[in-house]
């Protein structure tokens, strides 16, 4: 694992610009064509992506009610387009957090040159069998459309790290977890490319890959290692079941323990009072009466 800066698959050289874009520049001069994304082609999904999006959105949720994170939204699969020349110029986030678009009603997607219209703090893509292109479109169209913090998680990648003996091939290197980011003077860069957890700057905790009986999986957690996950929505309700189970058990096994001790009181009382009985009655046949 390492943690930093290196250069990408292909090699991208990092551009020097302020924190906020101003102009994106198409990926060929003038021609936007090759970054178009339209209904039919953003569609289809691998059970392994599907379920690594639900419980990845499930458990930002979670983070988002439990933190009180006012004003923000987690979502999946939204167009967010940054081109108002070129508006099927966009990308559909597997997950994502933004603040939410004050339009009412809610917009549909989203189009940053519209006022009120934000790109997200954090988005989180699942890299699909075209691994390639992925790794190669995704980081710079995320760094134009000026989201703070971009999280790739590579099914393949944390399938290799986890079979011992696989190697990759020469010139493919593929990772479990890349982070993408922008450093204090705007410079998009790669901080984070490997197999071990990663923090999240936006979210606060780390993103982590733990193993299933379906192969490993990422989740959020609250340590590096993996063993305080970010519940999801239905994890946490079955935590407040549980706990809500024991301390029911627990009241019940106090008033047992009471019950019992107001018996033996009660037990004790009774042969107090017999004694006491007994020794004030007078004894029968006694010669004096």
């Amino acid at each position: 694992m390492t943690n930093t800066p290196t250069p990408s698959l292909v090699n991208i050289p990092p551009q020097r610009q302020p924190a906020r874009r101003v102009q994106p520049q198409p990926p060929v001069s003038g021609d936007w064509s090759s970054w178009h994304l339209t209904d039919e082609e953003d569609m289809g999904q691998s059970f392994e992506q599907f379920d690594c999006i639900q419980v990845l959105l499930s458990s930002l949720e979670h983070l988002v009610k439990e933190r009180q994170w006012a004003d923000v939204v987690a979502g999946s699969d939204v167009f967010f387009g940054w081109v108002k020349s070129a508006p099927l110029v966009r990308i559909s986030p597997d997950v994502f957090l933004m603040p939410w678009p004050q339009d009412r009603p809610r917009p549909s997607s989203i189009q940053t040159w519209r006022q009120g219209h934000n790109p997200p703090s954090i988005a989180v893509e699942i890299v699909s069998e075209d691994w390639r292109k992925d790794y190669e479109e995704l980081p710079p169209k995320y760094e134009q459309l000026d989201v703070e913090e971009l999280l790739i998680y590579d099914p393949e990648g944390a399938a290799r790290a986890s079979t011992p003996g696989i190697k990759p091939p020469r010139g493919a290197r593929r990772y479990a977890i890349q982070r993408f980011a922008r450093d204090e003077e705007g410079v998009w860069l790669r901080t984070h490319a490997g197999d071990g957890a990663c923090r999240s700057s936006v979210l606060g905790v780390y993103l982590v890959i733990v193993d299933t009986e379906h192969g490993p999986r990422p989740r959020l957690a609250f340590d590096d290692r993996g063993l305080d996950l970010v519940p999801t929505i239905e994890e946490a309700a079955d935590q407040r079941a549980e706990a809500a189970d024991q301390r029911a058990e627990v009241a019940d096994q106090r008033a047992e323990v009471e019950r019992r001790r107001a018996d033996s009181l009660e037990a004790e009382l009774a042969t107090l009072r017999a004694a006491l009985l007994a020794r004030d009655s007078p004894a029968k046949g006694n010669p004096s009466e």
